[in-house]
């Protein structure tokens, strides 16, 4: 069974976690649309189920601390948003090996998080962004 609901999931973290880190440390509203795309509501003004699994991803990173905002307003945007210093330090700062050896600066952004997660995501690679969060986020 293909779990596309899981991979929408990992896919609206990763846009989500890549805006605000682009925007860092600024406060800013974060549109539910920016992330999983335009959305119509039904003839009842009820939104998507993707779009609605959208807002939970969002719900999801601030319970789990890693972004923080101050609410999400009619289901469209995330106010006064931005990074935790938990997802913060994941995202900047890379994971060098212990070899001894002094990296570049250059081996240091590569290898950071945020560079090979919008990597990924530039890429569409679902796989690489599931491997990823699953490493960095769910551990």
């Amino acid at each position: 069974m293909i779990d596309v609901n899981i991979d929408d999931f990992y896919h609206d973290i990763a846009v989500t976690l890549l805006s605000l880190y682009q925007q860092f440390p600024q406060k800013v509203s974060l549109y539910i649309e920016d992330i999983c795309g335009p959305d119509e509501a039904d003839e009842f003004g009820l939104h998507s189920p993707r779009y609605l699994s959208c807002i939970g991803a969002l719900t999801w990173l601030h319970d789990e601390g890693y972004i923080r905002y101050r609410d999400i307003v009619k289901q469209e945007a995330a106010e006064e948003c931005t990074l935790a210093s938990k997802a913060f330090t994941k995202l900047a700062f890379p994971k060098i090996g212990k070899d001894g050896k002094e990296a570049s600066s250059i081996e240091k952004q590569q290898s950071s998080l945020v560079f090979r997660l919008h990597d990924a995501v530039k890429d569409q690679d679902s796989i690489a962004v599931r491997d990823l969060i699953e490493a960095h986020f769910l551990s």
